[in-house]
């Protein structure tokens, strides 16, 4: 497995690597990625250990990944997921307090929210998806990079 010692990775599900948008268009039986997705996970996994950081029921958040095929690229030890991601913060802000970490996250009050706790973390917002689409600018804040997808998420390495 991949040195635990190196970048870490979060990344959000929904809007962020699978299609949520196609998800519910479909009453929830089309599980698909973005076409970027499988190739920079792919790349990313050989510089960083990649994980989840998502919001909502476990099991059917791991679903996604599973059925898009992208589940094993994921460390099963980075993979956290709950009904109230900020509470998951705080239990990441200690797990990773001697690592490199981004976060990558569609939603950009959760990034406030991460960096205000993991002062350190690189925040990446993606901008796409409900979500995004509605977000009005947050004063004071700004992420360390904005993307409207993840093709150009080398960048923030």
């Amino acid at each position: 497995m991949q040195s635990l010692n190196k970048l870490i990775i979060l990344f959000d599900i929904d809007y962020t690597i699978f299609n949520t948008a196609l998800f519910k268009q479909s009453n929830l039986t089309q599980y698909s990625i973005y076409p970027e997705v499988s190739a920079i996970l792919n790349d990313l996994s050989t510089q960083a250990t990649l994980g989840i950081l998502s919001q909502g029921e476990k099991e059917f958040q791991q679903n996604k990944l599973i059925q898009t095929k992208i589940d094993h690229l994921f460390h099963k030890d980075h993979i956290h997921i709950a009904l109230d991601k900020k509470k998951l913060i705080h239990t990441i802000s200690e797990m990773y307090k001697d690592k490199s970490l981004i976060i990558i996250d569609d939603k950009l009050p959760l990034l406030v929210f991460a960096k205000k706790y993991i002062p350190n973390a690189v925040t990446v917002w993606v901008k796409r998806g409900e979500y995004a689409e509605n977000q009005k600018p947050i004063p004071g804040f700004t992420p360390d990079a904005t993307l409207n997808n993840l093709s150009k998420i080398m960048r923030c390495l």
